[in-house]
């Protein structure tokens, strides 16, 4: 059982199945995830797993001929691979892979695959009905268990706007968030993460701020933790801004229709979404306040609280290309998932008018906006209104 004991079938039965699934149904993609150790070159792998979550009965599965595919598929010889636990169900294959390569070499090859992951390799794993896919080492999986296990602080959420949690200006209730004001992010809602029983304490002068993302990447950021850009505007590092409306730019969040009926346990058809993550950063960390990058320039004001040329954060993470929120020496926790839906596209609001200036248009044209971008443009032009929904 290669140090198993069953333990893969406890973590995608009890725990967070049907959450992978969940995400599965609404991105149409796998969950793709990957342990800490395949960006820590200092780590020495004896035995690498790949766990593949298959949503197909096991009773009509061809088990073995659905392998071969799918390792055809993503570039690794069968020969390479040893099958070490089936779960019944939806069926969870979990493999041990490269078992006669050398530590550094297994690292390169899962950081081929990852490379390889592509829109569309993405979306022909999803035809073969995978859900989810994990590579990394068992203390890993065990790790991303107690991820999963992240526990929402409810008493914490809020839905900010007129009528809810509201204020103008910066937030003044004696509460330390260090050396940077915090604005009301008007028209979200937060759904709010348990990070520690004294955060208070523990968190005293951190700031806030909000990384974007992407439906794909959100779920995973969580479990696998949040990797540091290379090759910015701004140089290496995490970025993140002080800026709610900055960060739910289509270039850093993604928009999503919400078409699916199967979405409609969360959602209703016909409804936007936009996901943004809330984070704290203590300010030593912050290793540089800089301007937009989104080539808007003097054209726009994009928040009417912070200045264009202060807007982006770029996060310290001291050599490290992946920061885990679950790391008590952490430069960067999240504290909470904010929720934007709308019942026209986010795109139509006056607080996105800036997205439409000169060169800042551009983005548009390659994002994901949950429509074709010739819509959004026809909307705007028949004057389109759009409403914010808080329920």
């Amino acid at each position: 059982m290669n140090g198993l004991d069953g333990y893969g079938e406890v973590f995608l039965n009890e725990v967070i199945l049907p959450v992978i699934k969940g995400f599965y149904r609404l991105t149409q993609q796998p969950l793709i995830s990957v342990g800490d150790e395949i960006y820590n070159n200092s780590t020495e792998l004896t035995s690498l797993l790949l766990v593949i979550g298959i949503d197909e009965d096991h009773h009509v599965l061809d088990l073995q001929d659905f392998l071969t595919k799918f390792f055809s598929k993503i570039g690794i010889l069968i020969t390479d691979t040893k099958v070490q636990q089936i779960q019944i169900g939806s069926c969870i294959a979990i493999t041990e892979i490269f078992r006669k390569f050398i530590s550094s070499d297994k690292i390169l090859r899962v950081k081929m695959i990852c490379k390889s992951l592509t829109q569309k390799l993405l979306e022909e794993l999803a035809q073969m009905k995978i859900f989810f896919m994990f590579m990394g080492t068992i203390e890993s999986l065990k790790q991303q268990q107690a991820r999963a296990e992240i526990r929402l602080n409810p008493q914490h959420n809020r839905i900010y706007g007129p009528d809810h949690n509201y204020w103008k200006g910066t937030l003044c209730d004696g509460k330390d968030r260090g050396n940077q004001p915090y604005y009301c992010p008007v028209g979200w809602k937060r759904s709010s993460l348990y990070v520690s029983g004294n955060f208070y304490r523990k968190f005293k002068g951190w700031c806030i701020c909000y990384h974007g993302t992407r439906f794909v990447h959100g779920l995973s950021i969580l479990l696998s933790g949040l990797m540091a850009a290379k090759d910015q505007a701004h140089g290496p590092g995490i970025y993140t801004s002080p800026s709610i409306i900055y960060a739910s730019h289509p270039r850093y969040a993604e928009i999503k229709l919400v078409e699916s009926s199967v979405e409609n346990d969360f959602f209703e058809k016909g409804q936007y979404i936009q996901f943004v993550l809330e984070c704290r950063v203590h300010p030593n960390n912050i290793k540089k306040i800089g301007c937009e990058t989104l080539r808007v320039r003097n054209r726009a004001i994009i928040d009417a609280n912070i200045s264009n040329d202060s807007i982006e954060w770029l996060i310290d993470t001291h050599g490290k290309d992946l920061m885990d929120f679950n790391d008590p020496n952490s430069v960067i926790v999240c504290t909470g998932i904010m929720i934007r839906v709308t019942d026209n596209h986010p795109g139509l609001l006056p607080v996105s008018e800036w997205w439409y200036t000169d060169g800042t248009l551009d983005y548009l044209k390659s994002t994901p906006l949950g429509i074709p971008y010739e819509d959004l443009i026809k909307k705007r032009k028949n004057k389109e209104k759009c409403n914010i929904i808080f329920k």
